[in-house]
């Protein structure tokens, strides 16, 4: 009797019984499912973020950093009405010369131009020195010397545009050959005409038709050596085919930050006689004189490299337009002033 029970006892599972469990299994999938989706969605929207974040603060600081050195020329006191205390000594008729590159008296610290870049960006470019100096060292130059020793090793290199500057005035000229020594003078900085591009002019300086590599005057101990450069910021299509902004130094350009979709800038400019601050912005094609801009007003709208997770198109205000995203990449606008330490009195 007991085997008969044991035998009759149930030793599977009912169809009905089978259905209930897949039914629970499949909401209990696709509770996981759901959660697996939200956190990818919010892990591909806090990548995005933080991406552009990370190019907004390199391209800002990058641009912030040249701009604030537009117009500095060492100690040299540099008044755009009267240069005459600054002599260029880079030849003009020399081979790859450009005015907008090399002529650094003649051409304001800070310019721009106005929508003529990719979506309808701007661009600026900025003259002036890098940040570091070398020290000048005897035996300093003479007259008729091509030559200058200063306290740092490799601080330059041949091709390099440099400013000699001391309290008095400066000479502009380009590096045509280096060499590293020992002692105070760690480095000789060659300057022959003839040679490089643009190249020095012969005969220039403070004594045409005497010495082809003459500077204005005899640079002594109160005196340093500065790398010039003249740098160009803009919108145009990076090696993905996305838009990037560029930046181009003496000529040479490189790609710097992917993703910037577009750059719109303002000018500082004061118009008021009793301040020493600018009172008012205006775009490049307001700008009465290059040498009155004393600030730049930076908007970049930067837009994540792919699409991410949006209940619907992103909407956003770039200088001073509301606009909607055209698709679900992830767009964000970042602005900043930057002064301009070297143009304010």
């Amino acid at each position: 009797m007991n085997r008969m029970n044991a035998y009759s006892r149930q030793r599977g599972l009912s169809l009905v019984e089978l259905m209930v469990a897949m039914v629970i299994s499949l909401f209990l999938l696709g509770g996981v499912v759901q959660v697996y989706t939200a956190n990818k969605s919010t892990y591909r929207f806090s990548e995005a973020m933080s991406r552009i974040q990370e190019n907004a603060r390199y391209a800002l600081d990058t641009m912030a950093r040249d701009l604030r050195m537009a117009g500095f020329w060492g100690c040299a006191t540099f008044d755009p009405a009267d240069p005459s205390n600054i002599q260029n000594n880079l030849d003009p008729a020399g081979p790859g010369y450009d005015p907008e590159l090399h002529d650094f008296v003649g051409q304001p610290p800070v310019e721009g131009t106005e929508n003529d870049g990719l979506n309808g960006s701007d661009s600026i470019r900025a003259r002036g020195s890098l940040p570091g100096q070398a020290n000048v060292v005897s035996p300093y130059n003479s007259p008729t010397s091509a030559q200058i020793f200063i306290n740092q090793a490799d601080f330059v290199a041949p091709g390099d545009i440099v400013l000699l500057s001391n309290c008095k005035g400066a000479d502009i000229f380009q590096v045509t050959n280096t060499t590293n020594g020992g002692g105070a003078a760690k480095q000789s900085v060659v300057h022959n005409s003839g040679a490089g591009s643009p190249g020095n002019s012969s005969g220039g300086g403070g004594c045409p038709g005497v010495n082809p590599n003459c500077l204005s005057q005899t640079y002594g101990g109160d005196s340093s050596l500065l790398k010039l450069q003249s740098v160009r910021y803009y919108i145009a299509a990076g090696a993905s085919g996305e838009p990037a902004l560029w930046r181009d130094i003496n000529g040479t350009a490189q790609e710097l930050v992917e993703g910037v979709e577009q750059l719109q800038i303002l000018y500082g400019i004061n118009t008021d006689a009793n301040t020493t601050a600018p009172n008012q912005y205006v775009t490049s094609a307001a700008v009465p004189d290059w040498n009155r801009v004393m600030a730049v007003r930076l908007m970049l709208l930067l837009r994540s490299p792919e699409n991410v997770s949006l209940d619907a198109p992103q909407t956003y205000r770039f200088n001073g337009v509301n606009a909607v995203s055209p698709d679900n990449r992830l767009r964000q606008v970042i602005s900043t002033t930057i002064a301009l330490r070297n143009r304010i009195p």
